[in-house]
């Protein structure tokens, strides 16, 4: 099964503050994992985000939430995990 992917508003200035490969091999990972299977490569996280999960593309997080009655993926944002920025900046986007 194929689901949908729809991006917050703000995961296109995510992706160009990362650069432009990080942000094709995030794009890629999104592609190739996500969206076929986002249940088997994320990792649930918790807390303020305990319905969201991550997905690790070498040191940037992906935070997603799986929409299962819709088949749709929210990408919330998108960032790199130092000092845990990335979950900071998701709870503010939530």
């Amino acid at each position: 099964m194929k689901w949908t992917v729809i991006y917050h508003h703000d995961v296109e200035e995510d992706l160009e503050s990362v650069g432009p490969a990080a942000a094709r091999r995030i794009v890629k990972a999104i592609d190739e994992k996500l969206i076929h299977a986002p249940l088997q490569f994320g990792a649930p996280l918790s807390g303020n985000l305990g319905s969201f999960r991550k997905l690790r593309v070498g040191d940037f997080r992906v935070v997603y939430q799986v929409l299962e009655k819709k088949v749709v993926i929210y990408v919330l944002a998108v960032g790199p995990r130092r000092d845990k920025e990335i979950y900071r900046l998701a709870v503010k986007r939530k």
